[in-house]
């Protein structure tokens, strides 16, 4: 039986996040070749140090824009086209390796939202002197994107909210491959007195909401799970307040435990491209108190696995004292059904089937070019 050379070319991995998860999930069970600009080995999955990592450089680790630019003109000098079968493509900087990889796939988690559809949420956010610059970068991003994602023999992406936008700012067609959650990893252990929130400390995850809600619920317990540049102010924010507790990023195994002993599970996004902590929360038995926008819309069934809310601190507070341990228990059964529809096992067999299609294409095109000069 012919086995598929897989590469996966990842940005970097500097956090513990749905993408991250998602990219260690595909590479183990496709056993690919796992091509990034740096790890940072403090910051990950336990699970990245059992796959195939080949890290190509990296520089400016911490400066955000030049970064960023970094990490694209690596993945342009990169050329590893004749070692693999197949090239699967996740985040999106590492696109200027698109011209030279065939066949390939873009395995969508989103789009650029700071150059695109939160370009002005984004710009408002920024101090004066940054504006300028964020605007020259934006533009220069957008030529060069858009000129490389051209490059795609396929699109996946991870909702129908993402297929939209993929359209929209594009004007490219996508199919729609849910981003999965290994359900067997999961389980529920009990309902304890606290509610649970984990994701990367940024401002679009809107936090700062979440923890204004608590400090006016002092008999409610939060629990919040994973680390980035708004931690600081966050915790400024909480500060005092002993029903509000930071744990910082954690491993993938404490996340399991904290899903499988909390009451529910909160997600205020913006606009969630998808989103894996409702699907996980689900996996556990938990509801998810969510953001009535983006990916959330398709993941949770409202009233039935969860909630679909404003994000604001009176809505937050309003649903937080309704859902108790109680009533979350009784939806117990209805999250596990409804994870079970996002689960690995559906997510791999959709990339294998499509990896391998293309490769047989790619081959008789070959084949084809061959004949054509003899």
């Amino acid at each position: 039986m012919y086995i598929m050379r897989v590469a996966l070319f990842f940005d970097i991995f500097a956090e513990r996040g749905g993408a991250e998860r998602v990219a260690i999930m595909l590479a183990k069970e496709l056993n690919a070749d796992v091509y990034t600009t740096y790890v940072d080995w403090n910051n990950v999955d336990k699970e990245l140090r059992d796959l195939k990592i080949k890290e190509i450089g990296l520089l400016f680790k911490n400066l955000k824009l030049l970064t960023y630019t970094e990490i694209i003109l690596r993945f342009l000098m990169l050329d590893i086209s004749k070692k693999y079968d197949i090239f699967l493509f996740m985040r999106t900087y590492c696109f200027s390796a698109s011209k030279k990889h065939h066949p390939n796939i873009w395995i969508s988690t989103g789009i650029q939202r700071p150059v695109y559809d939160l370009h002005t949420y984004f710009y408002r956010r920024l101090d004066a002197w940054q504006r300028p610059l964020f605007k020259i970068w934006c533009k220069m991003y957008k030529f060069f994107d858009r000129m490389f994602v051209k490059n795609f023999d396929k699109i996946l992406v991870n909702s129908k909210f993402t297929k939209e936008r993929i359209k929209k700012y594009y004007n490219l067609d996508s199919e729609v491959v849910y981003h999965p959650v290994e359900t067997s990893k999961f389980f529920c252990k009990s309902y304890e007195n606290f509610y649970l929130t984990s994701s990367r400390l940024v401002k679009e995850k809107q936090l700062d909401l979440v923890i204004k809600a608590f400090k006016e619920m002092p008999n409610k317990n939060l629990i919040i799970a994973g680390d980035g540049p708004e931690r600081k102010k966050l915790e400024k924010l909480a500060r005092g307040c002993k029903n509000i507790k930071f744990l910082g990023a954690v491993d993938f195994d404490k996340m399991i435990d904290l899903y499988s002993r909390c009451t529910a599970t909160l997600s205020m996004c913006v606009s969630e491209d998808l989103g894996l902590i409702p699907i996980e929360s689900m996996a556990s038995g938990k509801p998810c108190i969510a953001s009535d926008a983006g990916g959330h819309k398709e993941t949770i069934i409202h009233g039935k696995t969860g909630f679909l809310i404003k994000p604001t601190i009176s809505e937050i507070k309003k649903y937080v004292n309704y859902l108790t341990p109680e009533k979350a228990e009784k939806m117990k059964n209805d999250c596990i059904e409804r994870a079970k529809k996002f689960d690995m096992k559906v997510f791999i067999e959709s990339i294998r089937n499509e990896a391998q299609r293309l490769c047989n294409e790619y081959k008789k095109y070959k084949k084809r070019k061959q004949e054509a000069f003899q």
